[in-house]
């Protein structure tokens, strides 16, 4: 009888968390979907940009459709600026304040925030991906028939993270969203311009200083892991982007990475190094 009991409380207790969760994560998406700034950055802007630097380089691609896949990523950088601003506005709301007094953690719902935007940075990736479709139309769909899907998923995955881990430091620290926002605009700009999202890193690794200070971008990480996705069959001495060279027959002037393990066990790092920096440092409230 006490087994059973133990099981019906553990079982009462797990579809007491899962409902709490699911109320929860309507209200964050409620707040999300409520404000037009976080979905015009995540589905509307990233197709803009996409579609206007896609006519803008494809030139420079011997395969178009490749033009387009670091754009894909637009969606994951706007966690960057739209959940550090979330963040900080939630810690300033009443409910935030009050949350304590309902049974429900900070940490759940620190969590909750966590799995929805991780899943809204999902979301626009694959709207992305239609819109590239539509973007680049035969040059895309070759471009999609020889990826390695994998490491795509892995890649995306990692953006993610590391986006989510970024702004949770950045709003967990700070309780001005005008600070918030210069600061999370600061790093979104450096990241999206020197991680191989925007710019070709061909464009401007032509400087052995600019090569070694992207390293010190968390995003570069997984943004290279993201790019090298395009060979289905080949390896990083045959990936452009990689050696710093448009044309397979020109000379290698330089190798971001060697194999797969190192993007991946860097973007690990860093996203283990953010969470455990952001669980000891995270403010609830402003110190007076």
């Amino acid at each position: 009888m006490k087994n059973k009991s133990k099981k019906e409380e553990i079982s009462f207790s797990i579809k007491q968390n899962m409902l709490v969760f699911t109320q929860l994560f309507k209200l964050v998406g409620k707040s999300f979907y409520k404000n037009m700034r976080g979905p015009l950055f995540t589905y509307i802007i990233p197709i803009f940009f996409t579609t206007l630097f896609y006519f803008l380089f494809s030139s420079s691609y011997s395969s178009k459709g490749t033009a387009i896949l670091g754009y894909v990523a637009l969606p994951c950088l706007t966690i960057l600026t739209s959940l550090s601003s979330s963040i900080v506005e939630w810690k300033n709301s009443i409910f935030l304040k009050r949350v304590d007094t309902t049974g429900i953690s900070k940490k759940s719902f620190v969590l909750c925030i966590w799995v929805f935007y991780f899943l809204v940075g999902w979301s626009g990736v694959l709207v992305e991906l239609v819109a590239g479709i539509a973007i680049g139309q035969n040059d895309v769909l070759e471009l999609y028939k020889n990826m390695n899907w994998g490491y795509f998923i892995l890649a995306i995955s990692l953006i993610n993270l590391m986006t989510i881990g970024i702004a949770t430091l950045i709003g967990g620290n700070l309780s001005d969203s005008g600070a918030n926002e210069g600061i999370s605009m600061i790093i979104y700009f450096i990241c999206i311009f020197f991680s191989g999202i925007m710019l070709d890193p061909r464009l401007y690794e032509t400087s052995e200083g600019i090569r070694i200070f992207t390293y010190f971008i968390p995003l570069k990480y997984p943004v290279s892991l993201l790019l090298f996705s395009q060979y289905k069959k080949g390896d990083w001495n045959s990936a452009g982007f990689n050696t710093g060279r448009w044309d397979d027959n020109q000379p290698i002037t330089f190798a971001d990475f060697t194999s797969t393990w190192q993007p991946v066990v860097g973007s690990l790092l860093i996203i283990v190094f953010l969470f455990v920096i952001t669980s000891l440092t995270f403010k609830w409230h402003k110190k007076r």
